[in-house]
């Protein structure tokens, strides 16, 4: 008898200790936001929700914005809500992909906040891992490498050996020209401090939003971790809109180089902002066509005085422009 009360006492001490855990680790661990803007993507939200709910990070809450998605996508969203109570449905008129990730900003409750595209998947510790990075760190923004894929569900490969960056805001803006862009530039793939996210809002009804936004992320964040381990599956329609070359694309991406060109200048960061007008030049010089001509001559006749840009940026536009000028003559 006096044996069976001793158990009796253990297991009542155990449960004791285990829900002080439990509470400790609530306590301790801060709710992060998913934020998933939604638009004809029937076909992948399954796949892409379904990584979410499998999270070995359990403290999260999951948004999924339908940006007035009329296929069977809205459906969809509330069958998933039905099935797991950290998913929110939030539906709006479309805005496009800006205008839903900024509904999902102003109605999230975590600490931190990532962005996961609707056809896209993650690794089921990506939020575990990212957050353990910042935990780890200190830091304000995490980053992990996103892995292209085409079709399929296709598995992720542990790296041989993790390797972690810790920069500052400015260090990782640089990093955006030290053959990083990828990486640095997409908004996914991350897990920002939400406060800095809500200070850097992204703009609605433009293309190449990423360009346009995250470098003001990285420059907001005091320190930020770059990782070299895959967790994001980035899915790449060749169908898509940001892969079809048009003048609506091409308008968007030179606005978004201009007001980071404008953005670098506004706080003095002259090697930011050298590094950007040369970046802009070059990406305006490789669409290689009249409309490109006219803007680099545009560039040239603003910057050439300017001795913060590079005398190299200069000696590119000024050769570029009789490169094209000789060749419209012939």
């Amino acid at each position: 008898m006096a044996f069976d009360y001793r158990v009796t006492l253990l297991f009542h001490v155990k449960r004791h200790r285990e829900g002080n855990c439990e509470m400790n680790e609530s306590r301790t661990h801060p709710l992060i936001t998913i934020i998933v803007p939604i638009y004809r993507v029937e076909q992948y939200l399954d796949r892409c929700v379904k990584s979410l709910v499998n999270q070995t990070y359990t403290k999260i809450e999951i948004l999924l914005v339908d940006d007035g998605s009329p296929d069977s996508c809205p459906m969809l969203c509330e069958e998933w809500g039905k099935r797991d109570t950290r998913i929110k449905v939030l539906h709006k008129e479309n805005g496009g992909l800006s205008d839903a990730r900024n509904y999902g900003i102003v109605h999230a409750k975590g600490e931190y906040v990532s962005f996961v595209d609707s056809d896209d998947y993650v690794s089921t510790n990506y939020i575990k891992y990212l957050y353990g990075l910042i935990e780890k760190t200190g830091a304000d923004t995490s980053c992990c490498i996103l892995k292209t894929v085409t079709s399929g569900d296709e598995k992720f490969v542990q790296v041989e050996k993790e390797h972690l960056r810790v920069l500052t805001g400015k260090e990782a803006c640089a990093d955006l020209y030290n053959g990083n862009y990828a990486q640095m530039v997409v908004s996914c793939g991350k897990l920002y401090r939400t406060s800095i996210v809500r200070k850097n809002m992204y703009p609605k009804g433009r293309l190449h939003e990423d360009e346009a936004t995250t470098y003001k992320f990285l420059y907001d964040s005091k320190k930020v971790v770059v990782s070299n381990c895959a967790l994001y599956a980035y899915f790449q329609n060749v169908k898509s809109i940001t892969h079809t070359r048009s003048k609506k694309n091409e308008q968007d991406i030179s606005i978004a180089y201009y007001e980071r060109v404008a953005y670098f200048r506004e706080r003095k960061e002259w090697d930011l902002y050298a590094k950007t007008v040369n970046f802009y030049t070059g990406v305006v010089m490789a669409r290689g066509d009249s409309d490109s001509a006219l803007e680099v001559k545009t560039l040239l006749k603003k910057y050439r005085m300017d001795y913060h840009v590079f005398l190299r940026t200069k000696l590119r536009m000024y050769y570029f422009i009789m490169k094209t000028d000789a060749s419209t003559k012939r």
